[in-house]
């Protein structure tokens, strides 16, 4: 009798078990309905590995706008190659061919404090030419680890041509009351980008994360500039 009674709790035990296996959920791949991980048909993966609800997400990154970020850089290995994280955020505008164009891709859309992993190809990393400084070799798909620290999101203003033919837009007006004018003699701490007319690319102070300094008025920079 004992040795039926025995038998038959072992078989209900062992069936408990089959049915919570069976009823495990599977992981979810959206949240608040937004997908998760996806892979653009030219190879840029991304997975968002921090996502941020919807009541805090006050504003989402686009084109335009400059933007704080942390981020590591790894090999296929795992091995860092470089990282900001705890550091000094890395700063730059989207759209304007400040970084690759994978990262330009990568950081739109986000919200302030969502943390992303990102796979960028070759041809949207650093192409042909790879990067020495970081041992970066030619079409090396590179593997990134990436967080929204902050954004700010430009003001437009006017838009002017002198008559010796200087071309100056204002692409963030500030208001009269809060503005302080730059005068001849002030030390000035600009951030740049320079392209050519047909937008080539030549140099920007954005990539090396620090502004150019110069004495306004001192002649220590083009007369355009000054």
């Amino acid at each position: 009798m004992w040795s039926n009674i025995c038998c038959g709790l072992l078989l209900a035990t062992v069936a408990t078990i089959v049915v919570s296996i069976e009823e495990e959920p599977e992981k979810s791949t959206t949240f608040q309905g937004q997908k998760l991980s996806w892979k653009d048909e030219d190879g840029l993966e991304i997975k968002i590995i921090r996502p941020i609800s919807e009541e805090k997400c006050k504003i989402k990154s686009q084109e335009g706008d400059t933007v704080e970020q942390y981020y590591k850089l790894t090999d296929e290995k795992g091995n860092e190659v470089g990282s900001n994280f705890g550091k000094k955020p890395y700063t730059f505008t989207l759209g304007k061919a400040q970084v690759i164009k994978g990262m330009d891709r990568a950081m739109t859309g986000m919200c302030i404090g969502e943390k992303r992993k990102v796979v960028i190809p070759g041809h949207l990393g650093f192409g042909d030419s790879g990067r020495e400084r970081d041992n970066i070799q030619k079409d090396q798909t590179l593997y990134y680890t990436v967080q929204l620290v902050d954004l700010f999101r430009p003001v437009p203003g006017p838009k002017w041509v002198d008559e010796d033919g200087l071309s100056i837009e204002v692409i963030h007006k500030i208001d009269e009351d809060k503005c302080k004018k730059a005068t001849p003699g002030d030390t000035i701490h600009q951030h740049y980008t320079l392209h050519l007319e047909d937008g080539t690319f030549v140099d920007s102070s954005f990539s090396r994360n620090a502004p150019f300094i110069f004495k306004l008025g001192a002649k220590e920079v083009i007369a355009g500039m000054d």
